[in-house]
């Protein structure tokens, strides 16, 4: 360890120039699942259909509705439904066949998916409204005892939907919004799970449509909370619902505290995100052999302590466009599993009694507000652009800058882009591996936090690092992408594609401060990996990851993702995840074993999770 930490003290040091951090750029486009390309579709989405008057301003900032809620709840659609006369306990199969019906139901989707945008919508229920007629004794008197029954009202709405767009349904149906949180009404591992599992078999029987669940809380995705209670009722409703749903769906969020004039974030990204969605797919990896898709149906910033939420607030305008860009950050870096993202921001969130816009991109009468920003930093992006690979300094230390990058052979530029999680300024160094291009000026668009609390993007300034030898300044907590011209001919010739394989074991009790797992490899050759290595570790206790080995051979290159949450009170664990460097001599065998040496012989704790992204290099042909 002395030796890998007299290696981060030299890096600190390029050519007399001091950084607090460096930032590799390589001359390979970057696949994640045999896909390069920036994808627009999958990303710039919003929750909520548009109200019609709002349609055109949000296409003028590139942003469409990604999630139609409440379809069921809204004018009492289920409530209303009458009984099948021939079938007691089931819905009237003719309801909805009346076109005036679907007209007043409908036509604000219809009209959302004519706007000129690919189709990608996600219907979703809430599944607590039904008729009084329904038996509903186990549940509350909220969810029916009849669980086809039930599932029938959807297969029903749904026909509606087709007959009345002809066949243009949402291509995702997500059964229930957030069911962890209604356990008190349906059983999670029982109920919930059946219902998933009936209503997928019914909409595939009749639909082309993916059926999506659990669409899980924000607060479950903190899956070591009270010693993995959560994660053992996950595990059962997986072990019912594999191989009927299609994607799973979970929501991911950080809040925003403040307290006087200060202020800081905890939640799930981005460091327990990665953990979340590597222990979902190492176990759908152990049971199928697969990974399975994933969709975050909502993410973004979530509660606010220490002041209003809903009051008009330049803090808390900042905290919602500078979650929603760190989570995009972290989305746009697990490609392979992420499938899509709906950013919980809508169109206009008001209505009556309810006057906020901390969550609208847009007043009632069209005008923009700050939040629009979200959209305008990703503006430029469209699948004219690739990803290029990148990496971050291996220097043993948590890293608070994120980066991205891509390039565009139609508009001959690279961009360079860099997160903050750091409310001090930090000078990056951006190395561009061999020279493959040398830029020098360019123009920056960042948001930041200004001194009156306000959040505020500056577009297309002036950049010289020709001048500063690479180094750029990246403000407190801000959002900045760095734009250079580079010609088309010196774009990567090569592209590197990553996937992930994972270890036998999950959840690993620490055992004399080991904790062991082996990976399986396919007999093929591979040009780099990086092993990711997720841990939980009692707060109560002083332990920490000292070293990896791989097949025996030591680790040395490493650091670690960003942890939101060190700093909050209501946690029982430290959730870390740890990447670390692996040369491509070592991938030379199909069965590697990987052990996690701790600090602390005594302590408690899990190596929840291993995951070894593999990298080969392919002829491109990207353009």
């Amino acid at each position: 360890m002395k030796w890998t930490q007299a290696y981060f003290a030299l890096s600190l040091i390029t050519d007399g120039v001091y950084s607090d951090t460096t930032v590799t750029i390589y001359p390979q486009w970057l696949a994640q699942g045999g896909r390069v390309r920036y994808e627009s579709d999958r990303w710039n989405k919003h929750n909520g259909l548009e109200q019609e008057s709002l349609i055109a301003n949000c296409r003028s900032i590139r942003t469409d509705s990604g999630r139609w809620m409440n379809r069921d709840l809204n004018d009492r659609l289920f409530q209303d439904w009458p009984e099948d006369a021939h079938r007691s306990g089931y819905p009237d199969p003719n309801y909805l066949k009346n076109i005036s019906k679907q007209q007043e139901l409908f036509s604000n989707y219809l009209a959302d998916i004519d706007s000129g945008y690919k189709n990608e919508m996600i219907m979703v229920m809430n599944a607590l409204n039904w008729p009084d007629w329904m038996n509903q004794s186990e549940h509350e008197g909220q969810f029916p005892n009849n669980i086809d029954a039930a599932a029938e009202f959807i297969v029903l709405m749904l026909q509606g939907v087709y007959d009345y767009t002809q066949g243009h349904i949402p291509p995702y149906f997500e059964v229930v919004n957030e069911p962890d949180v209604k356990e008190q009404i349906m059983n999670f591992t029982t109920t919930v799970a059946l219902f998933h599992k009936t209503v997928a078999e019914k909409l595939h029987s009749r639909f082309h449509i993916k059926v999506t669940g659990p669409t899980m809380t924000g607060y479950n995705t903190v899956v070591d909370r009270n010693d993995f209670s959560f994660w053992t009722k996950l595990v059962d409703f997986m072990d019912i619902t594999l191989g009927y749903l299609d994607v799973f769906s979970f929501h991911s969020y950080n809040s925003l505290i403040v307290s006087g004039k200060s202020h800081r974030f905890t939640g799930i990204n981005e460091a327990r995100l990665v953990a979340f969605v590597d222990l979902l797919e190492n176990y759908v990896h152990q049971k199928t052999g697969r990974i399975i898709p994933l969709i975050i149906s909502e993410y973004g910033r979530g509660k606010v302590t220490g002041i209003s939420s809903t009051a008009p607030s330049g803090i808390v305008d900042f905290a919602t466009i500078y979650q929603s860009n760190a989570h995009r950050f972290t989305h746009l870096g697990l490609r392979e599993y992420i499938d899509k993202t709906v950013v919980f921001l809508l169109s206009n969130q008001q209505y009556p009694g309810h006057d906020s816009l901390n969550r609208s991109l847009f007043t009632r009468q069209g005008n923009a507000t700050r939040i629009v920003d979200v959209f305008k930093f990703w503006y430029n992006f469209t699948s004219e652009y690739s990803f290029i690979r990148t990496a971050s300094q291996c220097d043993v230390q948590e890293r608070t800058v994120s980066p991205l990058a891509m390039s565009s052979s139609l508009h001959n530029e690279t961009v360079i882009l860099l997160h903050s999680y750091s409310q001090q300024s930090q000078d990056v160094k951006l190395v561009f591996q061999e020279d493959w291009i040398t830029p020098t000026t360019g123009e920056a668009t960042c948001i930041t936090l200004k001194d009156n609390w306000y959040p505020v993007i500056t577009f297309n300034e002036p950049l010289d690092i020709g001048d500063t030898r690479g180094m750029v300044t990246l403000p407190p907590e801000a959002t900045c992408r760095y734009t250079f011209k580079t010609p088309s001919s010196q774009l990567p010739k090569v592209i590197l594609n990553e996937t992930t394989y994972y270890g036998s074991d999950i959840i690993i009790p620490i055992k004399d401060s080991i904790a062991v797992t082996t990976i399986l490899l396919p007999k093929d050759e591979f040009d780099s990996a990086r092993l990711r290595v997720s841990t939980s570790l009692p707060i109560n206790e002083t332990n920490s990851l000292s070293s990896v080995t791989f097949n025996h051979q030591p680790l040395y290159f490493f650091y670690k993702l960003f942890d939101s949450d060190k700093q909050n009170s209501q946690i029982y664990n430290f959730m870390d995840v740890w990447e670390f460097d692996v040369h491509s001599t070592l991938l030379n065998t199909t069965s590697i074993t990987v052990q996690v040496n701790f600090s602390n012989k005594q302590a408690k704790g899990y190596v929840t999770s291993v995951a070894l992204v593999t990298a080969k290099l392919l002829p491109s042909d990207t353009k």
